[in-house]
């Protein structure tokens, strides 16, 4: 649908973006470990272009692992844009005012098995255990928007994740506090505990923490663009080599 099948690296299975209809409502998702698909809400009058639709992107489904899937993003009703690689896809989600009542016959509607994904195999991401409160990508958001040294010093924590480089790890927490020159070494700790209490109101989800940030558009390449630019400059004017002193840190190997 997108490139009126011009372009076949956008559809080699299991890899293509697609719609689903689960738990009443539709999702888009993505196994893609090429591209990433980016979701904009439509404009009128604004050209329906990859780029323009990349710059006001409202979602970002990030590169998937390998045999993964990212988070899914919940369509809201409305017309959408999307884009992946250089195409582009209109799209348009109407909803009853009212979902119907459940058939309350065997064999009704909701004892049917949901629909089914190409070769029924899809496998879940690790760890997530628990859904994200209905505002958590709107606070995340309103708190990045206030304090840029947070989201600055998690775009430099998880810039693996948001390049979706294979087996990707976040780097050590120390290397952050230096090239940053934040204010101790519990500083990135304490940010994601209170992402965590922003995104589910509890602990034990570290491990979700890069995935919702870049499955929601709140960390970008250009974010990890700008950190690692930050951090270049401050080892330029000796920032780091001061904050190595203070913190009396010395790199492995040495």
């Amino acid at each position: 649908m997108l490139s009126g099948n011009d372009d076949l690296t956008l559809h080699r299975a299991p890899r293509c973006a697609g719609l689903r209809y689960v738990h009443h409502r539709w999702e888009l998702f993505s196994r893609d470990t090429t591209y990433r698909v980016y979701l904009a809400p439509y404009r009128e009058g604004v050209p329906q272009t990859a780029e323009e639709v990349q710059r006001a992107a409202r979602h970002v489904l990030p590169v998937a692992p390998a045999q993964y899937e990212a988070l899914p993003i919940v369509l809201e009703p409305g017309t959408w844009l999307v884009s992946v690689a250089a195409w582009v896809l209109p799209l348009r989600l109407e909803v009853p005012a009212q979902r119907p009542a459940p058939d309350p016959r065997p064999g009704g509607p909701q004892d049917r098995p949901g629909p089914v994904t190409q070769n029924a195999r899809v496998r879940p991401v690790q760890g997530r255990s628990h859904p994200a409160r209905g505002e958590a990508a709107d606070r995340v958001r309103g708190y990045f928007e206030r304090n840029v040294t947070a989201r600055m010093a998690m775009a430099y924590y998880y810039q693996e994740f948001i390049l979706g480089l294979p087996a990707a790890q976040a780097l050590p927490m120390m290397d952050v506090v230096i090239a940053l020159d934040l204010s101790g070494e519990g500083a990135v700790s304490d940010y994601k505990k209170l992402l965590q209490g922003l995104i589910w109101n509890e602990r034990g989800h570290a491990r979700d923490i890069p995935e919702f940030l870049l499955a929601n558009g709140l960390l970008t390449p250009a974010d990890r663009d700008q950190a690692r630019q930050i951090a270049a400059d401050n080892e330029r004017r000796g920032v780091c080599e001061t904050a190595r002193r203070r913190l009396q840190y010395r790199p492995k190997g040495t």
